[in-house]
């Protein structure tokens, strides 16, 4: 699998992720509620930013690299 094929799947399993907390939230807003997601859903949400954002990173390095070395 290519870095760009799984950041592709992160993002996708991102996006649900984001969705399906949207959709709970819409009947589930207690304290218990707001904890879940500071100690759950946000956590998860910028590990998954970052880790997209370091596969990002990764893919145009090693796109240079390629380029420099003459390997398309």
């Amino acid at each position: 699998m290519s870095m760009s094929d799984s950041r592709a799947r992160m993002n996708a399993a991102h996006r649900d992720l984001i969705n399906a907390w949207t959709k709970v939230n819409e009947h589930w807003r207690d304290d218990v509620a707001r904890t879940f997601h500071e100690r759950s859903i946000a956590p998860i949400d910028k590990q998954l930013r970052a880790a997209m954002n370091a596969l990002e990173s990764m893919e145009e390095l090693l796109r240079r690299i390629r380029n420099d070395c003459g390997d398309r």
